[in-house]
């Protein structure tokens, strides 16, 4: 496979998470200082980058967690309304069999004994109704039982929307918390960037070669090169790193979950020396990042806020693993 040619890539410094919370607080204080450098404010970006991009993963696992469970509570809703009918059918038919053997045997029996011939055949009427009663109120048991069952499930699927929702909003929380710093060094770097290049970031263009499913795949994801990352997004113009695999992988009919880490755990793994165009690539402990493999040790991949879809080499990211849809 030919290699990349890429133009005025500028510098990517990776660094630990940690140090991105020591150091999100160093804005220069007063006009004396110096403005920060283009590579200083990289590093905060990056830094910053694998914060915000850890947390996004996070919010899509989230997202497809909430959604099935409120789809499942949807479900035992509907099904709860069905059982809580039967039951009061059950109840109300017990009620009119009790009512109506209270009536005739205390107001009609003379009547009753009159007209069957003899008491033996009232009482075997009185039977048949105790019969129909004891049916009724089996049922009911019966009824009761599943419901108080069905309950149980119904309380445990509600918790689980309540966390589920709960996490989410804490998740959204943090979103915010770390935009609004990644916003203040952006103008910052944007500045730098102007100042040491005169332009903007450059596309690069690949000359290898991909065959079937393959090619599309990295042909679609590279054609969205210099578009912007946006938390959620899936294009057609603005990506996130799982939404961009995702649709790229869309592109050949293969359907896989708006999420990095879900990604890995429904494709086949394949390990980093039997890399191929096209393969998914996971970056960091947690696999929050993922990327489409081009060859000759290349990603392509939406990085994080403020960065838009790049190229990048594989050793410059903490390598978690690989998959193949």
């Amino acid at each position: 496979m030919r290699p990349l040619r890429t133009h005025a890539r500028r510098p990517i410094v990776l660094v630990s998470v940690v140090a991105a919370v020591l150091s999100v607080a160093l804005l220069p204080a007063g006009g004396a200082s110096a403005a920060p450098s283009l590579t200083e404010a990289e590093k905060q970006l990056d830094a910053l980058g694998v914060k915000m991009d850890k947390v996004n993963e996070q919010m899509n696992s989230a997202k497809v967690q909430l959604k099935r469970v409120k789809t499942q509570q949807a479900g035992l809703n509907r099904q709860l309304s069905a059982s809580q009918a039967k039951l009061d059918a059950s109840q109300d038919a017990v009620g009119k069999i009790a009512a109506a053997a209270y009536r005739d045997g205390r107001m009609r029996l003379s009547s009753s004994i009159i007209d069957t011939g003899s008491p033996a055949d009232f009482l075997d009427q009185l039977a048949t109704v105790e019969w129909l009663s004891a049916q009724q109120r089996q049922t009911i048991t019966e009824a009761k039982a599943y419901q108080a069952q069905f309950d149980g499930t119904k309380k445990k699927v509600d918790l689980q929307v309540q966390t589920a929702t709960r996490i989410e909003k804490q998740l959204d929380t943090q979103r915010k918390s770390i935009q609004k710093d990644q916003d203040k060094w952006e103008q910052i770097r944007r500045s730098a960037y102007a100042k040491q290049y005169g332009s903007s970031y450059q596309t690069a263009t690949y000359n290898g070669q991909a065959s079937g499913n393959a090619a599309v795949v990295v042909q679609f994801a590279l054609a969205q090169q210099g578009e912007p990352y946006v938390f959620g997004g899936a294009g057609p113009n603005q990506w996130d790193c799982s939404g961009l695999t995702m649709m790229a992988w869309k592109q050949v009919g293969v359907n896989l979950p708006h999420s990095a880490h879900q990604q890995y755990n429904m494709i086949k793994h394949v390990s980093r020396e039997n890399l191929q165009p096209g393969d998914i690539v996971f970056f960091y402990s947690d696999l929050h990042h993922s990327a489409i493999y081009i060859g000759n040790g290349q990603v392509v991949h939406a990085p994080t806020e403020g960065q838009p879809v790049q190229v990048e080499q594989v050793a410059n990211m903490p390598y978690a693993g690989a998959g193949r849809p």
